[in-house]
């Protein structure tokens, strides 16, 4: 038995915030008797329904959903933990007979799912992300700490390195996993599962209007006293201010930050316009805030996770109104045929487009048509099926036959009467 015919069949969705990820998943879920795994690290945290989108009840529609509002707001939750919860869930649901479909937007924690090492370049903090806890303000404090959690990395590197330490820091900050333990790892990438992934994406002028009308919806559904009261619980558990200074968790998400500066305002006692006016900008950094989101996901979807070994069916979500025809449909219908290990014909995956789009392109050129030249496969089909080349097609047929002459000096044929004998020559 090979190893793919031996690992349990999972389907995953990813995909930008705003995008579908979560309807795309209940519709696999209802039609292939699948049960929903959350693979979006502020999802996790109780509270923030409103900023994290969370799936209603009503939206749910009867299916099960898991590792959703799991964790105390002042918790944190690595990605060692989420994956040993995920796998935990993951193996329950296959034990009884249902298919897992993962989704969600932190791609690192989905990524866990599928690999038993990630590749070092998807670990958080190892592309100079800023650390979630604030480092040690001197060179040497920061030596002594990497020294501290990890000492395998720290021997191997030299006190004076400051980039590289604090690099290596900031990946244990992130994941809550030695650096030197990514290294170890990353040599050894392994598939967990057999896993079908489903991409959907839209057009980038749609998903920007579509995120702000969703930010305009969550102020309106009662965002701010969400924060507010969350705001509230935290301070229950640690220091009284503002904004606790670094506290992780679910303090970490969008639509939590960039309310800092009415939060302190509002503390200070701000009000009336001045503090409409403070509110209003940062609805407006929340809208930027998630655009920019939303394209650091489609980055690394491209480059960290098509690439890899999982076959990946990209659907565009542009038009709500032909979802169920242009992605609920082809999109169950390609999980079905995976599922059952049959052949997938519907479309091509990701990888392999790319693979289509770098392969040598040859040059054709078409006799029939006064030797215009087109490159590659598609500019030629496409050429074969245009008009012009069918009204090409025909001249010719008539020439052959008598129907039709060439120009002369005594009487030239316009290109009309010529297209007035092929029209002739078709009716009859």
């Amino acid at each position: 038995m090979s190893v793919k015919e031996a690992l349990s069949k999972i389907l995953v969705v990813v995909g930008t915030t705003g995008a579908g990820k979560t309807k795309l998943s209940i519709d696999l879920a209802k039609a292939l008797n699948g049960e929903i795994v959350n693979s979006d690290a502020m999802q996790m945290y109780r509270g923030l329904d409103v900023a994290t989108a969370k799936v209603t009840q009503e939206e749910m529609d009867g299916v099960p959903h898991h590792l959703l509002s799991c964790i105390a707001p002042v918790e944190e939750c690595t990605v060692i933990q989420y994956k040993a919860l995920a796998m935990r869930t993951i193996q329950d649901i296959i034990a009884r007979g249902k298919v897992p479909v993962v989704v969600g937007g932190t791609m690192y924690y989905t990524q866990s799912l599928l690999w038993n090492g990630q590749l070092l370049e998807d670990v958080p903090g190892s592309n100079g992300d800023a650390s979630p806890v604030p480092l040690p303000s001197s060179p040497e404090e920061v030596y002594r700490k990497l020294q501290e959690v990890d000492p395998v990395m720290a021997n191997g590197l030299h006190s004076k390195d400051v980039r590289r330490v604090q690099r290596s820091l900031e990946v244990y900050y992130h994941t809550g996993k030695r650096h030197s333990d990514w290294i170890a790892e990353q040599k050894a990438e392994e598939k967990l599962f057999d896993a079908c992934a489903f991409w959907v994406d839209c057009d980038r002028p749609i998903l920007n209007a579509r995120l702000d009308k969703r930010v305009d919806k969550m102020v309106a559904d009662g965002l701010v006293p969400e924060i507010e009261g969350l705001m509230a619980e935290i301070r229950d558990h640690v220091a009284a201010s503002p904004i606790p200074m670094g506290l992780k968790g679910i303090t970490q998400a969008i639509g939590f930050k960039e309310f800092e500066a009415y939060l302190e305002a509002k503390a200070q006692g701000v009000d009336g316009d001045a503090l409409h006016s403070v509110l209003a900008t940062c609805i407006e950094e929340l809208k930027v805030g998630t655009r920019q989101y939303a394209k650091r996901q489609v980055t690394w979807i491209k480059n960290r996770f098509v690439p890899r070994n999982v076959p990946v069916y990209r659907f565009d979500t542009s038009v709500v109104d032909a979802w169920p025809s242009l992605v609920a449909a082809p999109a169950i219908e390609i999980a079905t045929s995976f599922l059952r290990g049959s052949p997938i014909t519907r479309q091509a995956t990701c990888q392999e487009r790319t693979s289509e789009e770098k392969r040598p392109k040859t040059k054709f050129l078409c006799d029939e048509c006064g030797g215009r030249e087109f490159v590659g496969e598609v500019q030629w089909s496409e050429h074969l099926r245009s008009k012009g080349h069918r009204f090409h097609l025909k001249r010719i047929r008539l020439l052959a036959s008598g129907q039709l002459f060439e120009r002369s000096s005594k009487k030239p044929k316009s290109v009309v009467d010529e297209k007035q004998a092929a029209d002739s020559s078709e009716r009859e």
